[in-house]
């Protein structure tokens, strides 16, 4: 059943919002050393986790609704490999801008501008300690990304018929964020 297009927006956006909000959340409570006392090293795990099923979670909401894209690079890849209509790419695009704009002053809200700001919010932040951390931090974004990218579209083509697929989704954004987290932030998504 086609569902109307407000429904897929308002899906969207809430998606949005919710893996929005949970991972870069949980950024802000490894920084903090009074909340995470088990430090930086040991929370790259939490935030990978956090990404991980805060995405599971969307999906498991609201993909009967929207497709759960969460993402403008999925959204993009969906409509270029043919398997949504390109019609629908901006108004997408545009409510995940909106979810993802909430979920940050939502956080802030939560947090206070100086904890959300000590943590980037989970911007990509190039690590100084790279010999060119800003190439460095671009390719892992693109390399993240891409990971990020086929997983959805592998997992989600009408032949992945197992169960489970969808989890694969949830579980390669955790682990590219423990490989790639420590190199660029990999926050993989531009919204």
């Amino acid at each position: 059943m086609e569902r109307p297009l407000s429904s897929m927006l308002a899906a969207e956006a809430y998606g949005t919002f919710l893996l929005s909000l949970l991972g870069p959340m949980s950024v802000t409570i490894v920084m903090n050393p009074n909340i995470f006392p088990a430090g930086v090293p040991l929370g790259i795990g939490f935030i990978g986790l956090a990404h991980g099923a805060a995405l599971l979670a969307g999906i498991a909401t609201v993909a009967r609704i929207s497709g759960a894209h969460f993402n403008p690079a999925v959204t993009i890849a969906l409509a270029y490999s043919g398997r949504f209509p390109r019609n629908r790419v901006i108004p997408y695009i545009l409510a995940q801008l909106v979810g993802a704009a909430i979920a940050g002053f939502t956080q802030l809200a939560i947090v206070g501008v100086a904890a959300a700001q000590a943590s980037d919010l989970g911007n990509t932040v190039p690590n100084p300690s790279l010999p060119s951390p800003i190439f460095s931090a671009l390719l892992a974004e693109m390399v993240g990304t891409l990971i990020l990218v086929i997983t959805v579209l592998g997992s989600s083509d009408s032949s992945a018929s197992l169960p489970w697929s969808g989890s694969a989704v949830g579980v390669s954004l955790a682990a590219v964020i423990w490989a790639l987290g420590g190199v660029s932030g990999a926050s993989l998504n531009p919204a």
